[in-house]
């Protein structure tokens, strides 16, 4: 890596995390937010990303990481596309619709930015461990996901009405980005969706099922008023792999009911740091190996809509 400034814009939880994998590389770095934070620890430009370029103007980076609240995810991202940073990682879902989406893309083209989506369990070691004993397995393959949500803890006031309305493109979507980025985008896919929240009215309960483009067949299921957690379930001939939490990986071996965790390479690098978020900087910083591409997350999307049973699409 080289010592390129990175603009961080969000100094809140999760900027708070990106400047702890800063200092540990020793990169240079300024932090943009919109208003002061004494408690920061790193210096932070309270007005904004708007002032701060055109104070910049002269001076754009080459790299910038978007960590501001999913509301503020979409404009602030093209205010970065337009003043000229040629790499950006946004936090996802990068938008909440598929109208925004599509403008970034044709923005960044337009731009010539390259355009990332940060999700950080792609870089997970449980993740990692879990590509390399599927890559080495021959056989037929079925993978099983769930993503019940725990809606009695949701912080409702930190999000607005669009982002409750698509609650799963704005958390729920890391699991199925995690099956996809290992065994491929869905090129069939039967969904049911029942029910209804208050808060997320196009559907409580989930289930469907499908192949991917690799001929893996998947299943899903999620219930956002019952009890349940995130967690992947991997079939390999002789042994079962589960991910569950997603930072935990477990093995289950053919004609044993015992299930056991694997011993993780580097595992440090998800207890010392937000799980996932060193190894994904690296990859940004360096060859963007296994980073969602915002064309990627734009095909996902159409997977997500249906998923979910989002049939409106609301205009950016």
């Amino acid at each position: 890596m080289d010592n390129e400034k990175i603009w961080l814009v969000g100094p809140g939880n999760i900027g708070l995390d990106y400047v702890k994998v800063f200092n540990h590389f020793g990169l240079n770095y300024d932090v943009i937010g919109r208003s002061p934070k004494p408690k920061f620890p790193a210096k932070v430009y309270p007005h904004g990303i708007e002032e701060y370029i055109e104070i910049n103007s002269d001076n754009i980076a080459k790299y910038a990481i978007v960590a501001v609240d999913e509301s503020q995810l979409f404009k602030v991202t093209r205010q970065l596309i337009n003043c000229g940073v040629e790499n950006i990682l946004i936090e996802k879902p990068a938008g909440t619709n598929i109208t925004q989406i599509k403008t970034l893309i044709a923005e960044s083209l337009d731009k010539s930015c390259n355009l990332y989506v940060a999700y950080n369990r792609r870089f997970y070691q449980s993740v990692k461990k879990c590509k390399e004993i599927v890559s080495k397995s021959l056989g037929p393959v079925n993978v099983h996901f769930t993503f019940t949500e725990w809606s009695h803890l949701i912080d409702f006031d930190s999000y607005n009405k669009e982002e409750l309305e698509h609650f799963f493109l704005c958390n729920s979507s890391h699991v199925p980005d995690t099956v996809f980025h290992i065994f491929g985008k869905p090129c069939e896919l039967n969904t049911y969706t029942q029910g209804s929240l208050e808060w997320h009215p196009s559907a409580c309960t989930f289930n469907g099922s499908g192949i991917t483009e690799s001929g893996v067949q998947i299943s899903y299921d999620a219930n956002w008023s019952s009890a349940g957690r995130w967690g992947i379930e991997i079939n390999l001939p002789e042994k079962k792999l589960i991910l569950r939490p997603l930072e935990k990986l477990q093995i289950q071996k053919k004609g044993s009911l015992d299930i056991n965790y694997i011993d993780l390479d580097e595992e440090e690098k998800d207890t010392e740091f937000k799980p996932g978020l060193l190894e994904e900087v690296r990859s940004f910083l360096t060859d963007r190996k296994d980073l969602c591409t915002i064309q990627e997350q734009l095909d996902n999307f159409k997977w997500y809509y249906k998923i979910a049973n989002y049939s409106q699409e609301p205009q950016a």
